[in-house]
């Protein structure tokens, strides 16, 4: 499991403001990840069933439970190879703000 560094913020209006709670994660926000020796900046990417930050190469998730609920314990970084295939790296972040 590899450690990431992390910070989320809004947009909304420009005011760039820092997201403590994941249920506050807006349209507009954004994702930082220090993460090995990779500076992500990943825009907020609405899915199905995850709360997810993507830029098309890199994208960061946070599942769902069965109850609906944000499982920020278990976030995963998904890579895009070249071949078309995607590799998860299993994440544990130090920080979400």
């Amino acid at each position: 499991m590899n450690d990431v560094n992390l910070t989320i913020r809004n947009n909304i209006n420009g005011d760039f403001s820092l997201i403590e709670d994941l249920k506050e994660v807006k349209p507009g926000a954004f994702i930082n990840l220090n993460w090995k020796n990779e500076n992500l900046m990943l825009p907020f990417s609405p899915r199905k069933g995850s709360l997810s930050f993507s830029d098309k190469k890199w994208d960061w998730r946070y599942n769902y439970d069965n109850k609906e609920k944000i499982n920020d314990s278990e976030p995963v970084l998904y890579e895009l190879l070249q071949s078309g295939e995607y590799k998860a790296h299993k994440c544990k972040s130090k920080n979400i703000s």
